[in-house]
């Protein structure tokens, strides 16, 4: 029995010699416990009305804020609200709270949020976010708000914007850009400024939300710059025709009113008007079978029709050749395609070289570059005989030396040999006339020639050394 009673003595003093910490220990664990319990529940209480830390509603830190505050900053946040206009042009406009009567109405979104943010959690919340937002729970007055627009800056003196279009100008036809113009929808302003409040935005560009009205034509439009270039390539072209000391422009005043255009912008030349605009040019310049007025030796000024000189442009090969500077879109200075020349386009088309026959004087003149060389008598035609000598301009077809002249003509055939032939009209040309005594007068009128140009041996001499082919005689009566 006392040897029991020892062993459990020293048991007990074996336990509380190696285990004296197990007091100490469990004792402060427990007092913790229940520190952190009162801690828990004391934030659970703190709070049970308040957000929890790191929580933001529309941009606004509430953490640790009554839902009474949180609106009340909300309040006072829509007083200073405000909304900046950036215009066309860089200019810049702004609304205030006040013009509008703008204004917070609670709609007891803070407080949802505030139901949906269980207290118990509230240690957690040290370790994440909670961001809330909903659109403007705000008021305004609308009537304020129209007032306010229309009397923006940018409502007053408004430019209308421009189409762009093609415009003749300058000698063609040029593009002319669209204009912007400052001139606002005003519905759409007022709805995109609507929609800026009601999601309690702080800016807006009236030109990124298409609240300026804008060309219905823009220089980009692919009809418009079809036609354009077509229209531009034709009138482009400038063709300047020389006629001597003359000249004639033809250029993009003229040449758009030849031209058509389709609906997708290609362009055609009306080819009546380029064959008219041709045939204009030969009435205003051909000289070819057309009455001449010719400046005599004695000063006079003799009109003379007739013959087969002057110059005739070949209006089928100039027609061609206009298409192609058309089509090319050609600059240039040329003559026009000439089915027949002359030498010149002075005096008649004969310049300062010619010889000059007065059929009623019976006396001829030959200049060789502006020098009179010859003046001489001569017998022409013969009047009663039917055989007058036709007046008229014509050029030399060649010359011989000597030569028979011949005519089978029944009833008045010959065969006369002379030393100087030089035709220039048919059968009708100068010649000598050894046969006769005398020259000049009325000879001509009772006892001329067939049509031929009698001349002294020495004067016909004379003269056939110095003419030659293509050389010019104008023949005329008085």
């Amino acid at each position: 029995m006392e040897q029991q009673t020892n062993s459990s003595s020293e048991e007990s003093l074996h336990r509380k010699k190696y285990f004296p910490w197990g007091r100490a220990v469990l004792l402060p664990a427990g007092i913790l416990a229940a520190l952190c319990a009162v801690l828990y529940v004391g934030g659970m209480i703190y709070f049970q009305d308040k957000f929890l830390p790191n929580t933001t509603i529309n941009g606004t830190d509430a953490s640790g804020c009554t839902v009474e505050e949180i609106e009340a900053r909300l309040a006072k946040n829509a007083e200073k609200y405000h909304i900046e206009l950036a215009e066309r042009g860089g200019e810049r406009e702004y609304i205030d709270a006040a013009d509008i009567d703008y204004h917070y109405v609670s709609r007891n979104e803070v407080e949802l949020f505030k139901v949906e943010q269980g207290a118990f959690e509230w240690p957690v919340s040290f370790f994440k976010t909670y961001d809330y937002s909903f659109d403007s729970s705000t008021a305004y007055d609308p009537e304020k708000l129209k007032e306010v627009l229309l009397n923006l800056k940018c409502m007053q003196d408004m430019e209308a914007p421009e189409d762009a279009r093609i415009e003749f100008k300058g000698g063609t036809y040029q593009l002319i850009r669209e204009k912007e113009g400052d001139l606002i929808d005003f519905e759409r302003l007022e709805y995109i400024i609507k929609k800026v409040i009601q999601a309690g935005a702080a800016g807006v560009s009236l030109e990124a939300q298409g609240c300026y009205a804008e060309p219905n034509v823009t220089s980009e439009d692919p009809y418009l710059k079809n036609l354009y270039q077509n229209l531009k390539h034709y009138t482009d072209t400038r063709v300047e025709y020389t006629f001597g000391d003359e000249s004639e422009i033809l250029d993009g005043n003229t040449i758009k009113e030849w031209l058509t255009a389709d609906e997708e912008g290609n362009v055609t030349v009306d080819q009546e008007a380029v064959a008219q605009y041709v045939a204009e040019l030969a009435a205003r310049h051909d000289t070819y079978n057309k009455t001449k007025e010719f400046k005599a030796t004695d000063g006079t000024y003799i009109q003379v029709s007739g013959g087969s000189f002057g110059w005739m442009i070949d209006q089928a090969a100039e027609i061609e050749n206009l298409n192609n500077d058309l089509k090319n879109s050609q600059q240039e200075i040329r003559d026009p395609a000439y089915a027949q020349t002359a030498l010149s386009f002075d005096n008649c088309g004969m310049g300062d070289s010619y010889v000059e026959v007065d059929l009623t004087k019976q006396h001829l003149w030959m200049y060789v570059d502006g020098r009179l060389l010859l003046d001489t008598d001569f017998v022409s035609g013969d009047i009663a005989k039917n055989h007058a000598t036709p007046a008229g301009i014509y050029t030399i077809y060649y010359k011989k030396s000597p030569d028979v002249l011949k005519s089978d003509t029944p009833g008045d055939s010959y065969e006369t040999p002379v030393n100087y032939w030089m035709p220039f009209n048919g059968g009708i040309g100068f010649h000598d006339a050894t046969w006769r005594g005398s020259f000049g007068g009325s000879i001509y009128q009772n006892g001329g020639s067939h049509g031929c140009i009698n001349m002294p041996l020495d004067q016909a001499a004379l003269m056939y050394e110095n003419i030659y082919a293509g050389f010019p005689v104008v023949c005329f009566y008085r």
